[in-house]
């Protein structure tokens, strides 16, 4: 069949795709973020401050659930619909808490 194409072309096609739409994707959200804080009239007056207290609430959060996670596959760790694989629940608790002690200290450098 002349017609017929092979694994390997429909891959690199699906991945040609792929980083098509990632770099798209990229181009498209930039300017949705680029005066989140600030405007070209140079923003709200102390957007820093602004800035830095939504950052370090952000970490703080973030390392919160990162340390309800851990403890969670440490309490439950065979039962807990979090994790894919069981029993991987030893290496998921020291992942987590490791995130949760970076993005700690992130909110406390802020």
């Amino acid at each position: 069949m002349p017609n017929q194409r092979t694994r390997v072309d429909v891959t690199a096609e699906v991945m040609r795709y792929l980083g098509f739409s990632v770099l798209l994707l990229l181009l498209i959200t930039e300017p949705a973020l680029a005066n989140k804080f600030e405007t070209i009239g140079g923003g709200v007056a102390g957007s820093s401050g602004i800035k830095r207290e939504w950052l370090q609430k952000f970490f703080l959060v973030a390392g919160g659930i990162s340390l309800f996670g851990a403890f969670l596959a440490v309490v439950v760790p065979r039962k807990n619909a979090l994790f894919l694989n069981f029993r991987n629940w030893k290496a998921s608790a020291a992942v987590l808490t490791v995130l949760s002690i970076i993005f700690f200290g992130a909110a406390f450098l802020f």
